[in-house]
């Protein structure tokens, strides 16, 4: 039976998500702030957190931020009246799953939760890590270790993050739309907006490329989505060999000196 953790100071909202969660048969806890919900999550062990972001002690935000680098890993949806492009981004670079926006729609907060549970149930174990590396020019990804680097620099990512990164530089040079890149960063059962990809990337380009505002690496393709640059990561296809540059030049001096009438008879200098 799942548990869920809701942390949040509001007690009308705790008696809807309590309702909900108990009427779905999971098991519900409650903490009413940031700072009582790290005890409460180590105590609790909970399946799912359902976040505030204004919250007396500590918000929501930076409760998140603790739990991750305490390496919590259990879904976290955050909820919040602050429904601006800019403030999801701090949610989601706060090591946020998902944002609603109040008010909400409890029905809506159930799918979620749903696709989070059954997400999370399908996650492989730490026994089976993926493995390998990827390499665009001076972008390596280790997928073993999930760490980047950028010119032999490290590059700190969050874990959705390198996901995405990594996910484009496996195909260096292709448009991979919106609903591609939120499949490899939240999983095929995500039922949220795809805009949020649009906050990741913003955050890439903050830490990759050598002017955001330009972005060369990462480059937007209108109305389709994003595709990784290899020649920005200074990633050069290797040269023909100087024997075959050398053979080439010399067919087509040779080539010169046949005549139209016998072209279909010629034979062709061998390579």
């Amino acid at each position: 039976m799942a548990k869920i953790l809701l942390v949040d100071d509001e007690p009308r909202i705790a008696r809807v998500v309590r309702d909900m969660v108990e009427g779905a048969d999971w098991q519900f806890a409650y903490a009413d702030n940031g700072a009582d919900a790290l005890g409460a999550v180590a105590r609790e062990a909970p399946d799912l957190i359902i976040m505030d972001v204004m919250m007396p002690k500590m918000d929501g935000f930076t409760a998140c931020r603790e739990l991750r680098t305490r390496g919590v890993t259990v879904p976290v949806i955050f909820l919040s009246a602050k429904g601006d492009i800019v403030d999801k981004g701090v949610g989601f670079a706060a090591g946020g799953d998902d944002y609603m926006v109040k008010p909400f729609d409890p029905r809506e907060l159930m799918m979620h939760i749903e696709a989070h549970l059954r997400r999370a149930a399908m996650r492989p174990t730490a026994a089976m890590p993926s493995t390998g590396t990827i390499t665009v020019g001076r972008l390596s990804l280790d997928m073993a270790q999930h760490r980047a680097t950028l010119g032999g620099e490290h590059v700190p990512l969050t874990p959705k993050e390198f996901k995405i990164l990594a996910t484009l530089a496996a195909s260096p040079g292709t448009v991979l739309s919106r609903e591609q890149l939120v499949e490899a960063a939240w999983g095929p059962e995500f039922v949220g907006e795809t805009s949020s990809i649009t906050v990741f990337i913003k955050k890439l380009r903050a830490k990759i490329e050598d002017d955001p505002t330009e972005p060369r690496i990462i480059e937007t393709v209108w109305g389709i989505g994003y595709r990784l640059d290899p020649e920005a990561c200074g990633y050069a296809p290797s040269p023909a060999p100087a024997f075959l540059a050398s053979n080439w030049r010399l067919f087509r001096k040779k080539r010169r000196f046949v005549t139209p009438f016998r072209s279909k008879q010629a034979i062709l200098p061998t390579l």
